[in-house]
């Protein structure tokens, strides 16, 4: 069975360390980027290189750069099918409160627990 690969998108360092760690050590093929329009370009280009991202874990909000909201769009038509969870720590964000209203396959909010993280993961991918 291929391992499931995920892109992960926040803008800071030590978040996108700590998920991929626990991603990784579930099973899981991990991708990260710290900025909206470099997750972008590397979805195209896995994407392009049959190497197909499976869900995508975004930050709702990027300083200086486009986060979750303006990603969808582009990575839906690239692929139909991406999952994509939205996470922030931002309470305010109707999206996080509905994630499935806007386009989204669910949310997590911050300050979040590994178990959490993997819960949500094998749900949205049905592993």
């Amino acid at each position: 069975m291929t391992r499931s690969r995920i892109l992960l998108l926040d803008d800071e360092a030590p978040i996108l360390d700590i998920m991929s760690l626990f991603l990784k050590r579930n099973g899981y093929d991990v991708v990260c980027s710290q900025s909206g329009s470099d997750a972008l370009s590397v979805f195209r280009e896995e994407y392009s290189s049959q190497k197909k991202i499976d869900l995508a874990i975004l930050d709702v909000s990027i300083p200086g750069d486009i986060g979750a909201k303006e990603i969808l769009e582009p990575m839906r038509e690239i692929d139909p099918d991406i999952c994509v969870i939205i996470t922030s720590g931002d309470s305010v964000q109707g999206a996080m409160d509905d994630p499935l209203k806007f386009g989204f396959s669910g949310s997590l909010k911050k300050p979040f627990r590994s178990t959490e993280l993997i819960e949500i993961v094998k749900e949205v991918l049905k592993d």
